[in-house]
């Protein structure tokens, strides 16, 4: 009878346990749902369109394709983890209630900012505070490769990206111009164009953005973490070879580079951009991986011939699972049903709810269309009179900038045009983004770009700029664009979502526009494109001064 009630005791604390652990998921999931869904847009840019699953999955693109894979793979460790490896059950209650407790607050206010990647990081400290409070620091020291890879599923700031992607646009086409001539092919970068390529016979390729590194960048990072952590090398030595997939990465795209450069020259550049271009895709990260194999076995050589051979250990030495460790996977469950567990639970549902009060109270979309008033119908610049059309966005358009108040208007005379674009928010620093991503998600190459000064303002004197040349096709852009940020301009995104967020919180004016001017480069001509872009830049701000809070 007694042995009866102690099953049915069990019983009950099983079914306990596992509503504390389904109440825990379900608040977990009200809490990032939409931060995840964030990290599943970036991850598949196209699923913001309709389409098909297949065209979701495949279209636009990302730096982050490789973000579906993350979460699974750490699962697949943990399992492994949990299966072959001792984990004992020594509650840390007031170190995870501190980690858990600081990683929600980081969250709420990431919520308030609306900076989804920080909320994507304050998950993973959640993570470790559970972890924590349920079993303790020594679990904690087993599973912490499994949570911290974590960090590779989450998107940096799209901002960071596109900087990021130029800078290794140009050591690419650098690194392979160089290694080409040294192969006998006869090639040089244009001195207008930053990332296109001159060969014999008049041939031209541009170094696209795919060719650039970053998605192998970030990619072989994730990989040389996961092998860093499964190789025979240990200490410094893993760190090492961990900060080697950033060289390899170089290389690896510099070597695929100089394939497309020989391609071209030997066939053209049809050839070097169509099959060959997407198959090299692939065998870079072939080359990537036998690169970082390579790297491990000759630190193992040398060390080998310094007389300081590695000690080479099983991964878990000393810390496997016994016969005195089984049905572990229970105790690690069962842990959840205590006093903390539950406390855990309350503290989670509350932070759901703030969660949810939070990004409800976020100010609502300003919506008064004053972008459109911002400027007049007809704009008089250095003394001509220039004729304005308005051009409508698309809804995909409107809904990410997150914002119903935009103006692109295009002024056209003497054979040529000027738009200017307006994308305001009087609350709202979201509705903002540099104009790089959207040029580049739009298929444009962007060739040049340097900071610029736009004297003679009325009323001003400067204002803080930044010019862009793109190219698509034969065809060549010039963008010169500023932010505003309440009263203040400034050519830099993080100075205006700073200046912005701090205004809202202190209840000043927290309004914000992005100003961009287009106008077409007509051959080499950007000295033209650029006078004529200051000029409606000059002529644009005072009214924007006027008209826009």
């Amino acid at each position: 009878m007694v042995e009866l009630e102690t099953v049915k005791g069990s019983q009950r604390s099983a079914w306990h346990a596992l509503l504390l652990w389904l109440g825990i998921v379900a608040a977990l999931t009200v809490m990032f749902y939409n931060t995840f869904r964030e990290m599943w847009i970036r991850w598949f840019p196209a699923w913001r369109t309709a389409g098909d699953l297949y065209h979701k999955i495949t279209g636009g693109e990302s730096y982050y394709t490789h973000g579906p894979l993350v979460p699974l793979v750490s699962l697949v460790i943990v399992l492994l983890l949990v299966r072959h490896v001792r984990i004992p059950v020594r509650p840390q209650r007031a170190l995870g209630g501190i980690v858990l407790g600081l990683s929600l607050l980081l969250h709420l206010v990431a919520c308030l900012a609306r900076v989804n990647f920080v909320s994507g990081f304050a998950f993973i400290g959640v993570l470790c505070g559970l972890v924590l409070i349920f079993w303790g620091l020594e679990a904690l020291k087993r599973l912490w490769f499994p949570i911290a890879f974590l960090i590779f599923m989450v998107p940096l700031p799209e901002v960071s990206i596109a900087n990021l992607n130029f800078r290794l646009k140009m050591w690419a086409s650098t690194i392979g111009v160089f290694l080409a001539n040294l192969c006998g092919v006869m090639c040089e970068r244009s001195g207008d164009w930053g990332n296109e390529v001159i060969l014999s016979g008049d041939k031209r390729l541009v170094i696209a953005n795919v060719c650039n590194g970053l998605r192998t960048l970030i990619s072989l990072l994730a990989f040389g973490a996961l092998y860093a952590y499964v190789c025979k090398l240990r200490g410094l030595w893993r760190v090492g070879l961990f900060l080697a997939s950033i060289v390899v990465a170089v290389i690896a795209n510099s070597v695929r580079i100089l394939g497309l450069l020989i391609v071209a020259d030997i066939w053209d550049e049809k050839v070097a951009t169509g099959w060959f271009h997407d198959s090299s895709g692939i065998l870079i990260f072939v080359l990537a991986f036998l690169l970082m194999f390579a790297l491990e076995k000759a630190v193992l050589a040398i060390r080998a011939g310094l007389k300081r051979p590695a000690k080479i250990e099983p991964l878990f030495a000393g810390l496997l699972r016994t016969d005195q460790d089984e049905g572990q996977a229970g105790k690690l469950a069962m842990a959840v049903w205590r006093p903390s567990g539950m406390v855990s639970v309350v503290i989670l549902g509350i932070a759901m709810g703030g969660t949810l009060w939070v990004s409800r109270s976020l100010p609502a979309v300003f919506d008064k269309q004053m972008a459109k008033k911002a400027l007049p119908q007809q704009l008089s610049v250095a003394g001509a009179k220039w004729p304005g059309e308005d051009l409508e966005l698309s809804q995909q358009e409107m809904d990410i900038l997150e914002t119903r108040d935009a103006l692109v208007r295009q002024f056209r005379s003497a054979g040529t045009f000027v738009e200017i674009s307006i994308i305001f928010s009087e609350d709202n620093r979201k509705g903002t983004h540099p104009p790089d991503l959207c040029l580049e998600g739009g298929g444009q190459d962007i060739v040049s770009k340097q900071n610029l000064e736009v004297t003679g303002v009325q009323n001003r004197g400067s204002v803080s700029c930044r010019e862009l040349v793109t190219r698509q096709g034969q065809a060549s852009m010039y963008y010169l664009y500023t932010y505003k940020c309440g009263r203040e301009y400034t050519d830099s995104f993080y100075r205006q979502q700073w200046v912005v967020l701090l205004n809202g919180l202190l209840a000043r004016n927290a309004s914000g526009a992005l100003i961009r001017v287009r106008t077409p480069v007509y051959g080499n001509d950007i000295v033209g494109a650029r006078r004529r872009a200051v000029a409606f830049m000059q002529a644009g701000i005072p009214h924007i001064d006027t008209n826009l809070p």
